[in-house]
């Protein structure tokens, strides 16, 4: 095996693969990346037996690949990045001294590493599921930024840890919830499809994250029953699917409201946050007191003391009520709906409310309210 390449290139292709790599992991072979040389490509695998990530690297001016000889190897995917990173010049040497020693050089100076033989690498199977569609790089960042934070961190239920993807004809809906919170996106698909899936939440994150080594801007997407893979940019990234029934969202969603609320965003989020440090039990609870006349932001701790803030630039139509509910989980969906201007909708005093954004209607949250502030 010997081949020479764009260092950064590299770099940036060794950073998306050793994402699926876990350092605890039972198998040395899957604490490390396996490189395949091949006579017109490079292929380079990590994987944690659940999340599983391919890169194929064919020669191109960008990346300036030469390849001399075949041959693989597994090496150790932290010391590797370690090397590839640091070193100088812009391009870069690797030649495989023997089965197990790989060689790493440029003009001035030669790194040794120790590796591991490639036929010790577990067998992984990258069947194309038949399921296919595609997503815009765009549209899965706004998935993810707008339903992840709503996804359990609690292992008891490990299906709400996940994003729900369900397809019901040329519509995607994708929800998270903690069963305290829900957070739903909605996107448009070319095609008609129907499935329901739930994925990780750091799968999701993995490959928005691989997004920044990436120029194309569509997302092949392949699913069945046991596994999903997004292909982009020669990259093939694959995921176990989390097993449970997702919660039915659609009963959880209010449909009929009494009242309405509508302010400037930001206004809310800052008026929240200055009372951030009035907590009981570490819970950061707040109430709001809402009439047509005004609207009153009101925390209290019988530890710590109270406070009381007119909320100056709301709007408000329907019944009077009061609704106390986690501070923390209003700012998260409001930041996550996006826009200038936020829109509360009610059902009464302890039933759920939906939190909207009125520019855009693709996304909706929903915060379940507490008894009280004390």
């Amino acid at each position: 095996m010997k081949f020479t390449i764009n260092r950064k290139y590299l770099s940036d292709k060794l950073t998306i693969v050793s994402r699926a790599i876990s350092l605890y992991s039972p198998l040395p072979a899957l604490a490390g990346i396996c490189i395949e040389v091949k006579k017109d490509q490079i292929i380079l695998t990590g994987s944690d037996s659940t999340i599983s990530i391919q890169s194929t690297i064919l020669p191109d001016e960008k990346n300036q690949l030469i390849i001399e000889t075949e041959g693989s190897i597994i090496v150790e995917s932290k010391y590797l990045l370690e090397i590839v990173r640091k070193m100088d010049f812009d391009t870069i040497y690797f030649e495989l001294v023997d089965t197990t020693l790989l060689r790493i050089s440029n003009q001035l100076g030669v790194f040794h590493l120790n590796g591991i033989e490639s036929f010790t690498y577990p067998d992984l199977d990258f069947y194309k599921p038949k399921n296919h569609f595609v997503l815009s790089k765009k549209n899965l960042e706004e998935i993810y930024n707008q339903t992840a934070f709503a996804c359990s961190e609690k292992d008891n239920r490990p299906v709400l840890t996940g994003i729900n993807f369900r397809a019901a004809g040329s519509t995607l809906f994708c929800s998270a919830t903690d069963t305290y919170r829900l957070a739903r996106k909605q996107i448009h698909l070319n095609e008609s499809r129907d499935f329901n899936i739930t994925i990780s939440q750091k799968a999701l994150n993995d490959v928005v994250r691989s997004f920044e080594e990436s120029e194309t801007s569509d997302v092949d997407i392949y699913v069945d029953n046991k596994k999903i893979q997004f292909y982009f940019d020669g990259t093939l990234y694959q995921s176990n699917l989390l097993d449970g029934l997702f919660p039915d969202v659609e009963r959880i969603i209010p449909q009929e409201f009494i009242s309405f609320y509508q302010s400037d965003a930001q206004e809310l989020v800052r008026a929240i946050d200055r009372t951030n440090f009035i907590r009981k039990d570490k819970v950061h609870l707040v109430r709001l007191e809402c009439s047509t006349k005004e609207i009153h932001l009101k925390t209290r701790s019988s530890e710590i003391g109270d406070s009381d803030e007119v909320l100056s630039s709301a709007l408000y139509t329907g019944e009077e009520l009061a609704v106390t509910c986690n501070g923390k989980f209003m700012t998260d969906a409001i930041k996550a709906l996006g826009g200038e201007r936020v829109e509360i909708d009610f059902t009464g005093v302890l039933k759920p409310f939906r939190l909207t954004n009125p520019a855009d209607d693709s996304a909706l949250m929903v915060v379940v309210p507490v008894r009280s502030v004390d």
